[in-house]
This record gives C-alpha cells, sequence and structure tokens, in this order.
C-alpha cells in the first residue's frame, strides 16, 4: 500500500472559505477607486498651484496687471478667468477645462484660511492675499483627507 500525499477536501473547503472571507472584507480596502480619485483631484490641485506660481515668477512685469490668481471653492478650482486682481475673481465651471477640477459631489475642501480663496504669488514666489503666512488646503472625501501646504517661503508641499 503507498502512502498518498495530498489535501482532503475538508483543508481545500477551509482554504477556499477564508480566502472568500478575506476577498470580501480585507482586498476593497486596498483597491478604493475614491482614494484614488481623490489623490488625482489633489495632484491637480497641486500642479495647479505650481503652474500659478511659476507663472507668476516668469512675467514679473505684468504681474500686477495680469495678477495670475487660483481660485479655490467649495465646488471647484480653476485659474481666475475674470477680475483676476480683485476679490471679485473667478471662472466659468467647465469640465473640459484641464486647468480646472470639479470636485466630485461628495468631497469637501477647506482651508485654514477659508474659502473661497484667491491663491496669488510675488515675482519671488511667495504666496500674497490670505496666504501671505502660509496656508493648509484640505480636500476630504469619505473620511480621508488629502492635504497642500503652501508655506510662507512659497515651498508648496504635501502634508
Amino acid at each position: 500500500m503507498q502512502n498518498q500525499t495530498g489535501f482532503t477536501l475538508v483543508e481545500l473547503v477551509v482554504v477556499i472559505l477564508i480566502g472568500g472571507i478575506l476577498a470580501v472584507t480585507v482586498l476593497p480596502n486596498f483597491f478604493n477607486v475614491e482614494d484614488e480619485n481623490l489623490q488625482g483631484q489633489r495632484d491637480q490641485l497641486l500642479a495647479l498651484t505650481h503652474q500659478l506660481q511659476l507663472q507668476s515668477m516668469q512675467d514679473t512685469a505684468n504681474l500686477t496687471t495680469t495678477c495670475p490668481t487660483l481660485v479655490i471653492t467649495n465646488t471647484a478650482a480653476g485659474l481666475a478667468e475674470n477680475n483676476a486682481c480683485n476679490p471679485t475673481a473667478g471662472f466659468v465651471q467647465d469640465a473640459e477645462n484641464p486647468q480646472q477640477i470639479i470636485w466630485q459631489a461628495d468631497a469637501a475642501i477647506s482651508s485654514d484660511v477659508g474659502l473661497p480663496l484667491l491663491l496669488r504669488f510675488d515675482s519671488w514666489g511667495r504666496p500674497q492675499g490670505a496666504c501671505i503666512n502660509g496656508c493648509d488646503i484640505r480636500l476630504i472625501q469619505n473620511g480621508i483627507q488629502q492635504r497642500i501646504c503652501v508655506e510662507r517661503s512659497g515651498y508648496i508641499h504635501l502634508c
């Protein structure tokens, strides 16, 4: 009589059952699409902020007349299209515009200096206006928070 090796039916069923439980409870946490969307929007906002800062540093001769401004509201963010030099700076929301971000319906955005936030930089790349001493911009969705910090020195980073 030969000694056969292998798994019994009971062992296979137990392993499949444990695998199924893990697949239902643990794997969705690793593949959270909403978190990826929030990170994508955070990265877009970071890129727009860097773009605005570079634009302000490169066109120093026209800085006081063109006033490059990033407008951040509770529904969207984008480069100012009208009244850029005024406190009423704004833009018309357009989902097709690559220089705008429309926040998802269940996402919340806030800032330690309030909204709407008009973000401007001087010719040295330092923030002006409400963020002159630095500011913290937070995106929150389903309990997940993503933050962008603008330091008063002009350093923009994830925090």
